[in-house]
C-alpha cells in the first residue's frame, strides 16, 4: 500500500510549475527545485519518479489550473470578441507581466519539434487555445471565417509571450493587437448571438 504524501501537492506542482517556467528545464536544477518546493530531491523523486517525471506533472497543472481557467473566463461558451481582446492585454498587467513568459510557450522553445517530456503539454496548451478561439470566433464572424482567424491570433498570442519574455514588449505592439480586434470586430456576422453589450448600445439613454 503506497504511503500517503506528507505534503499538499498543489502547493508543491505550482511552485515546480513557476520554476521552470522561470528557469526553463535545463536550468532548474536540483537545488533551485528543492528551494522552490521546500522540499528534499529525495521527497520529490519519491513522489514523481525524476526531473522529468515533475516537469510533466508541473506542465500538466500549469494546463489545469492556469491555462484552463484563463481560457473558460476568456474564451467560453458565452465570450465574445471583447473578452477574447482581454485574454491578450492581461498579459500587460499583474500577475501576468512578471516577465517570466508561459510555460507552454517557453517549453516549445526550449525543447523544439523532436519528441520530448514537453511535447504532449505543449501541443494540449496549443490546441486548446487554438479550439477555445475558434469557437468563439464561429460565432462572431461566421463558422466559414474562424479556422484562419484563430490560427491567426494563436500566432499573434504566440510571439506577444516570446516578445514579453525578452522583455521587448512595446506600446506598438499593444497597439498592434487592438488593430487586430477592430478589424475583427469589423466582420462581425450580423447573424451572431444577441449579447447583454449588444442590447446596452440598442437601449436608449
Amino acid at each position: 500500500m503506497a504511503r500517503p504524501r506528507a505534503f499538499d501537492e498543489e502547493i508543491v506542482l505550482t511552485a515546480a510549475m513557476h520554476a521552470f517556467r522561470t528557469h526553463g528545464y535545463a536550468r532548474a536544477s536540483v537545488s533551485v527545485l528543492e528551494e522552490a518546493t521546500g522540499l528534499r530531491a529525495s521527497s520529490l523523486y519519491n513522489a514523481y519518479g525524476d526531473k522529468a517525471g515533475l516537469f510533466r506533472r508541473a506542465l500538466d497543472h500549469y494546463l489545469a489550473s492556469f491555462v484552463g481557467p484563463r481560457l473558460k473566463v476568456h474564451a467560453g461558451p458565452e465570450s465574445t470578441l471583447e473578452d477574447l481582446e482581454g485574454l491578450f492585454l492581461t498579459l500587460l498587467v499583474p500577475p501576468y507581466d512578471d516577465g517570466q513568459g508561459c510555460l507552454v510557450t517557453n517549453s516549445a522553445a526550449e525543447f523544439g519539434s523532436a519528441p520530448s517530456i514537453a511535447t504532449d503539454g505543449v501541443r494540449a496548451g496549443v490546441t486548446a487555445l487554438r479550439r477555445h478561439a475558434e469557437e468563439v470566433l464561429a460565432r462572431e464572424l461566421g463558422p466559414s471565417a474562424a479556422p484562419t482567424a484563430a490560427a491567426r491570433l494563436v500566432l499573434l498570442y504566440q510571439g506577444f509571450l516570446v516578445l514579453g519574455r525578452a522583455g521587448l514588449l512595446d506600446d506598438g505592439h499593444v497597439a498592434a493587437i487592438r488593430a487586430e480586434f477592430v478589424e475583427l470586430r469589423e466582420r462581425r456576422s450580423p447573424n451572431r448571438p444577441s449579447t447583454v453589450e449588444d442590447e446596452n448600445r440598442r437601449s436608449p439613454r
